[in-house]
């Protein structure tokens, strides 16, 4: 199209009408943001909820904005936003469903069960009162590290921007201006008209929105958190299993993940340090440290056959002597095991080793050490379908399609000790993992590629 075509095309009706349409969906949107910054010049709070735990109300990507409400006047079925009980720095967004002695009881619409940890008064910020569906997504997709979603949303964005600049009149400037005088003012009339349109169009949405916080459902849902940034312990939550190991003492190394008070994890009698430095993971900065000889934490929570699994731990370390990182055996009560598989150990030399028992082991090893005294995140996946699966910061390191099952039994997840076998190979010369750990979830799924490159960016 040549330049005169273009110019020409500028001024038509049809330009006219792309632009209005344009300028209409950036006025939307700017009305949308306004409402949810607006409100916190009088004390409100906004929020971006990045979990379904409230779903179908309130979903992924959803701004919500809570007032704030004297303790005296929280009522059952209110939506509160409070200080998260179990992960400092983090909040949560779930229905006040009772009030007890020790505090208020809290449950996420989606989630079959109420939260095991009661809230104190004064930890909520407020109560939900406005709900702006979708607005938090590029928030939603940077936490989760969805660069294709926020390339796109740019790209969209920069497109509306030139549609809504793309009428022009003589009185622009493009050429001389002839005619009527009053022919611009006449052409934007449609502009406003539909401007204004789709903004009163948007105010009764904006207006009722709120009624969800109003109505309750009762849909299943595997994850449970609203937070104001991405963290581990954020990104661990929607982890059945999740430890974060930020106790100061044993011996109870506390779950808060989905099934938070129904699997807990326990230190071994001695050889534990608590509280020491620990990977940034967004403020959740402290770890445990084994001592290589006694210290490690087990499961007392019997699994029956768990062959689809997902396993995480961050580890630092400089040992020589290998140990197991993280393994699923049949000792219980910290016993070591008679059978043992599922486990990642750590070879003499900082290798890992990510190994199924099926008549043999079915390993895959890392090609570098990763005993070099820095935080890292050790991901494993296996699953019938997808085999051995070893990531290491956010990469995938290794993996063995071919192994297609583990070996049958009951048995109990452990970190930093269990039995390893001569038959393993690289066998470490101790089973005792010297080092530090933190942040060790247990999936009853196959984390994706993408899922794992996330949940490592969570720590920046």
């Amino acid at each position: 199209m040549t330049a005169t075509r273009v110019a020409a095309w500028r001024r038509s009706t049809s330009a006219l009408v792309v632009s209005s349409l344009a300028r209409a969906l950036l006025g939307t949107v700017a009305l949308l943001l306004l409402a949810s910054v607006a409100p916190t010049v009088v004390g409100w709070q906004t929020t971006v909820v990045l979990s379904g735990s409230m779903a179908p109300g309130v979903s992924p990507g959803d701004v919500a904005v809570v007032r704030p409400v004297p303790a005296a006047e929280l009522a059952v079925g209110d939506v509160l936003l409070v200080d998260d009980p179990d992960s400092p720095g983090l909040l949560r967004l779930h229905r006040l469903v009772a009030v007890e002695d020790g505090g208020l009881r809290l449950q996420g619409d989606a989630n079959p069960t109420p939260d095991p940890q009661l809230v104190d008064p004064s930890a909520v910020h407020g109560v939900g009162a406005l709900r702006l569906p979708g607005l938090g997504l590029p928030v939603l997709w940077a936490a989760e590290g969805r660069a294709l979603p926020l390339a796109g949303g740019a790209a969209l964005l920069a497109l509306v921007v030139a549609l809504a600049l793309a009428h022009r009149t003589p009185e622009d400037g493009e050429e001389p201006a002839t005619g009527n005088p009053w022919r611009a003012a006449r052409a934007a009339v449609p502009a406003v008209a539909v401007g204004l349109a789709a903004l009163l169009g948007a105010l009764p949405g904006l207006s009722v929105a709120g009624a969800v916080f109003t109505a309750t459902t009762a849909n299943d849902a595997n994850s449970w958190a609203s937070a104001r940034y991405y963290t581990c312990t954020s990104a661990g939550a929607s982890a059945p299993g999740y430890l974060a190991l930020q106790e100061s003492a044993g011996p109870v190394a506390a779950n808060s993940g989905l099934y938070a008070g129904a699997v807990n994890g326990y230190y071994s009698g001695g050889g534990v340090t608590y509280r020491v430095p620990g990977p940034a993971c967004g403020g959740d900065g402290k770890a445990v440290r084994l001592d290589g000889g006694s210290g490690f934490v087990y499961s007392t929570t019997a699994l029956a056959n768990p062959q689809t699994f997902t396993v995480q731990v961050w580890f630092s370390t400089t040992t020589r002597e290998g140990g197991k990182l993280i393994g699923f055996g049949n000792g219980s009560n910290g016993a070591a095991s008679s059978q043992y598989d599922r486990h990642v150990y750590m070879t003499n030399s900082g290798k890992l080793t990510f190994g199924v028992y099926s008549g043999s082991p079915q390993t895959t090893t890392s090609r570098d050490g990763y005993n070099d005294g820095a935080w890292h995140q050790m991901t494993a996946t296996f699953s019938p379908g997808t085999g051995l699966r070893l990531y290491v910061d956010g990469a995938l390191v290794a993996a063995r399609p071919e192994a297609t099952s583990a070996e049958p039994f009951t048995g109990y997840w452990r970190v930093g000790y269990d039995s390893i076998g001569p038959t393993w190979p690289a066998n470490p010369r101790s089973e005792h993992f010297a080092g530090s750990v933190a942040h060790v979830s247990v999936y009853a799924s196959v984390l994706s590629d993408a899922d794992v490159a996330a949940q490592y960016r969570a720590a920046g």
